[in-house]
This record gives C-alpha cells, sequence and structure tokens, in this order.
C-alpha cells in the first residue's frame, strides 16, 4: 500500500508540472496572437519551433554592421538612436559617441537638415550632402536616403553612401574631356596649319619647278659638252622626280578629308581606270579580267584613284619576260575570314602573276615613302599604296596583302555596306 500511495503522488506531481508548463505554453501563444510578444515561428519538419525576435534582429544587426554603407536610426528631430561602425569610420568619431547627439553635427552645412524633414513629408527620400570628418578637418560627399520607420517605430532610418571615390572619378572625366577639348582644339590648328602647307605646295612651290623643268627643255645640248650634258639631264631628272613627289604628297594629304558618298558600280569605274592606263597597258600587253562586281557607297574620285594606284603597282611590277595579268573580282569566301561579318561586308580581290614580294616585306607595303626596290629598278616614291590605304579607312574598310614570291600578289579591298 505504502509504494502505491508514493506512486500516486509521483503521478500528481508530474501532472501539476506539465499543467504549469501548459499554462505558460498557452501564456506565450496568446501573448503572440496579442501582440505583446514579438516572435518568430518555423516549421521544422512539421515541428513548429519558436524563436524570439531577438535573435532575428541580432541577425539584421549583424548584417547591417557589416554592410559597406553607413547606417542609423535617427528621432524626427535628428537625435542618433542607432549608427552602425561604417558611418563611425566615415565620420571618424567612435560609434558609442555619435549615439545621443545630432545628425546635422556631422554635416558640413546644419541647416540642410532642416530641408531633408520637409523634403522627406512630400516623398523626396534621396539627397546629397556633404559630410564632416575627422573632428571638422576634412569633408566628403555622400548619398543619402531617408525612411520614414512610422508607425512601426518612432524613427527615420538612413542610409548614407561615400560618393568620395566616385567624384574622384567624374573630375577625373571632366579633367580628361577638358584635355581631349583642348588637343582637339589643336589638332584643329594643326590641320588649318597643314591645309595652308598643302596650298603653299600646290602652288608656291611648284611653280619654280615648273620653270626649272621649261628652261631646262630650252637649253641646247649641242653646245654642251658631254658632262654638262649629263648634268643637265640630271637636273631635269631630278625636277620631275620633286614635281611627282610634290604631286603625291598633296594626294595623299587630300585624302584625309571624308568627300560625298554615292552609290557606284565598281565595273564601270574600273572600266574609266583602264581607259585612262591605256597607253602603259599597251605598253605592257597587259590583260585585265573583270569579274562579278558590286554596286557600293563611296566616294567616286577616291575609288578611282585606289584602282588606278593598284592596276599601276601591278602593272610596274610585272616579270620581265611575261605579260602582266591581272584579275578584279568579288571573293565569295569572306565568311570564312570574318566569322558572322559577311552580311556586313563585301571583299574585292586584285590579283596579279608579277614578281610578288617576300612575307617580311607584308607589313611595310602600306607605310608612306616605304621602297622595297632601288629607284633605279622601279619607279614612284613610295606613296601609292599608302594613299590606297588612307582611302579604305576613309571609307571604314580595310585592305590587306598576300604574296608568294615570283608568283604574284593579291590585295583584298573589304568595303561595309551600307
Amino acid at each position: 500500500m505504502e509504494v502505491k500511495k508514493r506512486n500516486i503522488e509521483s503521478l500528481l506531481a508530474e501532472i501539476e508540472s506539465l499543467k504549469e508548463e501548459l499554462f505558460e505554453s498557452n501564456s506565450i501563444v496568446n501573448a503572440i496572437k496579442q501582440g505583446d510578444v514579438d516572435a518568430l515561428v518555423v516549421s521544422n519538419n512539421g515541428v513548429p519551433e519558436l524563436y524570439s525576435l531577438e535573435t532575428a534582429d541580432y541577425t539584421y544587426r549583424l548584417l547591417i554592421e557589416k554592410f559597406r554603407q553607413g547606417a542609423l536610426s535617427i528621432s524626427r528631430k535628428g537625435l542618433v538612436l542607432y549608427c552602425n561602425d561604417y558611418f563611425s569610420e566615415l565620420v571618424g568619431i567612435p560609434s558609442e559617441q555619435i549615439i545621443g547627439t545630432y545628425l546635422n553635427e556631422y554635416f558640413d552645412n546644419p541647416t540642410q537638415f532642416v530641408q531633408l524633414i520637409q523634403a522627406l513629408r512630400y516623398g523626396i527620400a534621396t539627397h546629397e550632402i556633404l559630410f564632416k570628418s575627422n573632428n571638422d578637418k576634412e569633408t566628403f560627399p555622400a548619398y543619402i536616403a531617408l525612411t520614414d520607420l512610422e508607425p512601426a517605430v518612432e524613427a527615420i532610418g538612413i542610409v548614407i553612401t561615400d560618393l568620395t571615390e566616385k567624384k574622384k572619378h567624374e573630375e577625373a572625366l571632366i579633367r580628361h574631356q577638358q584635355e581631349l577639348e583642348e588637343k582637339i582644339k589643336e589638332l584643329n590648328r594643326i590641320n588649318t596649319n597643314l591645309e595652308e602647307f598643302i596650298h603653299v605646295i600646290s602652288h608656291d612651290l611648284k611653280e619654280p619647278l615648273r620653270k626649272i623643268v621649261m628652261h631646262n627643255d630650252r637649253i641646247d645640248g649641242s653646245y654642251l659638252s658631254e658632262t654638262d650634258a649629263k648634268s643637265m639631264n640630271v637636273l631635269k631628272s631630278s625636277a620631275l622626280r620633286l614635281n611627282s613627289l610634290v604631286d603625291d604628297l598633296v594626294q595623299y594629304s587630300s585624302h584625309t578629308a571624308q568627300e560625298e558618298r554615292t552609290e557606284i558600280n565598281l565595273a564601270s569605274i574600273i572600266g574609266e581606270v583602264i581607259e585612262d592606263l591605256e597607253i602603259i597597258i599597251t605598253d605592257k600587253k597587259a590583260k585585265i579580267q573583270i569579274g562579278k562586281l558590286p554596286a557600293i557607297k563611296a566616294s567616286k574620285v577616291q575609288i578611282r584613284q585606289l584602282f588606278g594606284n593598284l592596276i599601276t603597282n601591278a602593272i610596274k611590277y610585272s616579270k620581265e619576260a611575261v605579260a602582266p595579268f591581272i584579275e578584279i573580282y568579288q571573293a565569295e569566301n569572306l565568311n570564312a575570314e570574318m566569322p558572322n561579318q559577311n552580311a556586313k561586308f563585301v571583299k574585292i580581290q586584285i590579283k596579279d602573276n608579277g614578281i610578288g614580294m617576300e612575307s617580311s616585306h607584308l607589313l611595310k607595303i602600306f607605310t608612306i615613302f616605304q621602297r622595297l626596290h632601288a629607284r633605279n629598278e622601279y619607279s614612284g616614291n613610295g606613296i601609292g599604296l599608302a594613299i590606297c590605304k588612307k582611302i579604305m579607312e576613309n571609307h571604314s574598310g580595310n585592305i590587306t596583302v598576300e604574296s608568294t614570291l615570283n608568283e604574284g600578289t593579291t590585295f583584298n579591298l573589304y568595303f561595309p555596306i551600307v
């Protein structure tokens, strides 16, 4: 009987304990329902788990502390209720010394705080403010965003973004822009001087050259000794070469300008060039074969000179005992060279059977005054192909070359389709 009595007492005590736990649990649930206690209920595999928002609040606070922007909460009068460590770093004051002070104390212009609060009432929440730092020794620009936390909390939340680096980049950009504008002005001044210089070359310099050649022709060589006659021939040859050089330089400079673009038929233009070169073509017994060619939008004058230079070049550098054979046609393999670009460019090839050139020379030929042969072997000033390159650049295109020594050369012209 004694044992049975003790068991009953133990069970009654356990029942009382369970009643107390149940009462406590019900009280907590009722408090949560009534809003007296903030809590978060999470379901974990069907089992509800209760977390007070003190734990959740800690998580958010930790996030804000690690946030690389200033974060504060203030009263409507500007009293700082909370600030994170990053804002403390920005103003150079420990956070415990900031809490309890007023936000406008950290403004370079304290009166701006009133304007911020008034603007917030009308929904304007973002501003740019100049803050003081390191005990008023320095300032830094910042982007400030305000959020009214009422009615949940009687406070205003603030996020502050340091704009120092952004301002530096903006100032650097403005400085570079000013420098660029100065360089453009200088470039325009140089271009003006260049145009004046070209005018001097094309008129003032060529006039005495023409007189030298003209009066040289009038000299009766029969009265001159063999040495004097030879010197006169050298003088005339040099004057003619200088005259040719002046013409080429003026021509090269003139192609820096952008001329009006019109739709032109390449086959028609090349036909005109062949007519102009009839004498040299007949002399060299050259054969020119023209294949399928498109119409392009370009400068007629420049394209005429482009093909004139390339055809002349092909005839000039032909083999001594072999008649020049030149093919001009539209290539069909553009997609292999320029993937996904064939719809934007057209490729024209000028292929000859001339002397060709070594691969080491291919990069040099488009450089002005660059000659690959002695003057007594082939005439010219080394400007023709430089002009061709400039013409293609003027048309937003490109020119390349392929060549095999003693077999021939192929020039590739890439014209954009507008």
